[in-house]
């Protein structure tokens, strides 16, 4: 007996299994003792069974051995607990291709179908509900196992074993059990979805067959609802005949599934079908060579969805370098799709098959479900997204075309009547003038609103008046020029306004302020929009200053020249285009109002400027303060006269 104690340490883990290893679930799979034959007393806890083979108990292979074993077996399974988990109930969860009798400690535990029987229908795949039982006593425990897997399908050996794990009863109930609703929930939602998906589609393809790239996204989508509920079988069904089929039925889904991507990547990016004929030719011959041999069909699909992959990433690599704008809009989603597909493929193939959750911890699950996710999403999103881009583009294709009848037909009767010679010169000539009175309507909106305003006016036909919270706005008034107009002739006032605001409105562009209007001999400009300039006030401030230079210079040149204040004061307001017609950008808000206070508050030849621009300017240029001054409507304001700058 202590030699086969000794066997049994060996055999399994080390550690003392307490009520924390069966909290989340505990799977017993590596290291079963292992015996071919059928004899009652090898259910007995000390059977002697240090001489039997060692195999994983999921797909009853030994480590001297590659070939899978089918008939009656006997499995053995030693481990240790500790008192945490006496009278604790316990759930036995099972997965298994046959039949199976569980016993512990030599006694029965728990059945499921019928070891021995002729009939499928006395083998079941797994429990509705999962067997509750209790440990009575701390130390070491035998689970045996009395295993019948002969009416497995034989193109399925290497699964036909049995997966058998314990959960702390109710972590199993408020946990795991909720959590295969929510997947079952799940899956029949996706279901639903992408057949309603594939219905829309594929009358899509009715009413307008020529567009093929319908019939086979019509075809995906209907391949993933039907993947979907073959998951939904076998997730929830534990009928052995009916799991059995819904194995086979994952063959005919993913045959769909690769012939619906080929079909669609080529339509729309392939330039020659060969490729897409063949590989339409083998999708029709796989079935039959999956009734043939189902081994081989499942072999040769997975390389036919391979080859689907790898022509799918060339053909649209191809129409990416042919820079096609349809590649870009699909292709992105069908990539991460490809990638999502490679990635599960892999996964399967490192896992002989299937990825077992079970032994997997938490964070890659999360990413297998995030990848699942990824790769249902991805395709179908591309594929809007390319439909609404096709459609726009169909639109204002069809838009044009009828620009061009309605145009045509208009000049239809005079493009008859004249000669080709004169219609080309007529042509000529007409683009030529088009072009120059768009380039005349150009430069005189231009001249009329800010620039961005005026695109913006171009492209929409209409100009949204827009909010500024930091500008400032100065405003300039000529001194006594009443009197003076009734000294001079209409012609010397006017060429003297002229020349001045000319003048003004180049220190309006070298400062980057924006000339608002001129209302008689008074001047209006903004510093700060249309483009947002944080140093508004700096560039009004030296604006001001080189009008004031530029009028001390004229009346040195003229014996009329006139005098001047300015006026400045810094805040937000309101910005945009009056009216529908004859329309003029205009700006409003009680900065305009304060900023004209300002300027006739001021002095001849000097700058007066409020409180709020002074603290924006008051680092870069020398002010004088002038104290608390009335200004009409506004009552006492600090003011400040700009002098220089520093």
């Amino acid at each position: 007996m202590l030699a086969d104690q000794w066997s049994y340490a060996q055999q399994g883990p080390q550690a003392v299994l307490t009520a924390d290893s069966f909290s989340n679930g505990y799977y017993f799979t590596e290291s079963w003792k292992f015996k071919a034959g059928d004899d009652p007393g090898y259910k007995k806890a000390d059977w002697p069974d240090s001489t039997w083979a060692i195999v994983n108990s999921r797909y009853l292979k030994t480590t001297d051995s590659a070939t899978s074993y089918r008939g009656i077996a006997w499995l053995r399974y030693r481990f240790q607990v500790d008192s945490s988990l006496l009278q604790t109930p316990l759930s036995i969860i099972i997965k298994q291709g046959g039949a199976s009798e569980i016993y512990l400690d030599g006694t029965l535990l728990c059945t499921l179908g019928t070891v021995g029987t002729k009939h499928k229908t006395e083998y079941q795949t797994g429990f509705d509900h999962p067997y509750i039982f209790t440990l009575k006593d701390a130390g070491w425990h035998t689970l045996a196992v009395r295993y019948d897997n002969t009416l497995f399908p034989p193109g399925e050996k290497a699964k036909a074993g049995i997966s058998l794990g314990i959960y702390e009863a109710n972590n199993y109930y408020s946990h795991y059990l909720p959590d295969r609703e929510d997947t079952v929930s799940i899956l029949m939602l996706i279901v639903g979805v992408f057949v309603a998906l594939s219905f829309i589609h594929l009358l899509l393809f009715v009413f307008y067959w020529k567009a093929l790239y319908n019939l086979f996204f019509g075809l995906y989508n209907l391949s993933i609802a039907f993947l979907a509920y073959t998951a939904f079988t076998l997730s929830s069904n534990n009928n052995f005949l009916e799991s059995s089929q819904a194995l086979g039925w994952l063959f005919y889904g993913f045959l769909l599934f690769g012939l619906s991507i080929t079909g669609f990547v080529n339509d729309l990016f392939g330039k020659r079908k060969t490729r897409f004929y063949i590989l339409l030719i083998i999708a029709l011959l796989l079935p039959i060579v999956y009734l043939l041999d189902a081994r081989i069909g499942a072999f040769i699909l997975i390389i036919y969805i391979l080859f689907v992959v790898v022509e799918g990433f060339f053909v649209i690599i191809r129409a990416m370098f042919r820079r096609e704008r349809a590649a870009f809009i699909v292709g992105g989603g069908i990539m991460l799709f490809f990638c999502m597909i490679a990635l599960l493929i892999v996964g399967l193939v490192v896992n002989g098959g299937e990825i077992d959750t079970s032994r997997t911890s938490g964070w890659v699950v999360a990413s297998l479900d995030t990848l699942f996710i990824a790769l249902l999403v991805s395709f179908p999103i591309s594929i809007s997204a390319y439909l609404a881009w096709q459609f726009s583009n169909t639109s204002n294709r069809l838009k044009k075309q009828l620009d061009e009848v309605e145009r045509l037909s208009v000049e239809k009767q005079q493009i008859l009547e004249q000669q080709n010679e004169q219609l080309e010169l007529q042509v000529s000539e007409r683009t030529r003038e088009l072009q120059s009175e768009k380039q005349k309507s150009d430069n005189l909106l231009l001249n009329i609103l800010p620039q961005e305003v005026a695109e913006e006016l171009k492209e929409k036909g209409a100009s949204k008046a827009q909010y500024y919270d930091e500008v400032s706005v100065l405003f300039t008034d000529f001194v006594n020029f009443t009197a003076i107009a009734q000294k001079l002739g209409v012609e010397e006032l006017l060429e003297e306004l002229n020349a001045n605001f000319t003048a003004f409105d180049q220190i309006m562009e070298k400062h980057g302020l924006e000339k608002i209007k001129t209302i008689g001999d008074a001047y209006l400009a903004v510093s700060g929009l249309p483009v947002k300039n944080t140093d508004h006030a700096l560039n009004a401030a030296a604006a001001a200053l080189d009008i004031l230079a530029f009028v001390a210079e004229r009346k040195k040149q003229v014996p009329y020249g006139l005098n001047i204040r300015i006026g400045i004061h810094s805040g937000s307001l309101i910005a945009g285009i009056v009216g529908v017609k004859k329309f003029a950008f205009d700006i409003w808000g009680d900065t305009v109002n304060t900023a004209a206070r300002m300027e006739q508050s001021s002095a001849p030849g000097k700058i007066n400027i409020s409180e709020n621009t002074y603290h924006l300017i008051e680092q870069t240029f020398n002010c004088t303060y002038r104290g608390k001054l009335q200004a009409k409507g506004k009552g006492e304001m600090d003011m400040y006269f700009v002098e220089n700058k520093k």
